[in-house]
């Protein structure tokens, strides 16, 4: 069985550019960036598959 990485907001957040949480959570509501997984207690993880995948589809900015 191949287990899924879970990222942190922290790690999102540096993989990412993104320079906040709210930024983050602004983009989930308006559906511009992969909703997170609730492990409970109040974990809350990104699969590193969907980040990795939401970074690949930005578009190339060309000069």
């Amino acid at each position: 069985m191949n287990t899924p990485e879970l990222l942190t907001c922290q790690e999102v957040l540096h993989l990412t550019g993104i320079r906040s949480r709210t930024t983050i959570w602004r983009r989930i509501q308006t559906g511009k960036f992969p909703s997170p997984v609730d492990l409970g207690a109040g974990r809350i993880r990104w699969r590193a598959s969907d980040i990795s995948e939401w970074i690949s589809g930005l578009p190339l900015r060309r000069y």
